[in-house]
């Protein structure tokens, strides 16, 4: 379950880091993108808006509503999909990229994502993520 107001806290701390996400993993028109423990879709909106085929796949699935209303501000169109970044819900050898921006790294247990991740991707595809490191200054607010 969601708590907190994610998608306001990154539209305000880290609004365009999904974009250089985005560009960093080369996402170009009529590639098939997952974006997982996409939230809100500051990674995924921005892959649409290349023209990319865009699945938002997220664990908790109530920050969909505003992900919706910024992608349509954005006069843009997506899938948003409930996911468990560990059990992704796709086939094999699907997606041309593979991304998470500050998303996956949330997950417990994290070999089981990898493997996910490479699981769906294409095999000449593109994995990217973004995630903060523990002696940054995020990972080091969010310690115990």
């Amino acid at each position: 379950m969601a708590q907190g107001d994610y998608p306001a806290l990154a539209s305000e701390l880290i609004p365009d880091v999904g974009a250089i996400l985005v560009a960093a993993c080369g996402v170009q028109p009529r590639h098939r993108v997952l974006d997982v423990g996409a939230g809100a879709g500051n990674a995924a909106i921005p892959a649409a808006m290349m023209g990319a085929d865009v699945v938002a796949s997220d664990l908790t699935p109530e920050m969909f509503d505003a992900g919706r209303r910024q992608a349509a501000d954005r006069g843009v169109e997506l899938e948003w999909m409930e996911g468990d970044a560990e059990t992704l819900p796709f086939s094999d050898n699907v997606f041309d990229v593979v991304m998470s921006c500050v998303g996956v790294m949330f997950a417990p247990h994290h070999q089981a994502c990898a493997d996910e991740l490479v699981r769906v991707c294409k095999p000449d595809g593109t994995i990217g993520l973004l995630s903060w490191t523990p002696k940054g200054s995020s990972g080091r607010c969010s310690r115990p």
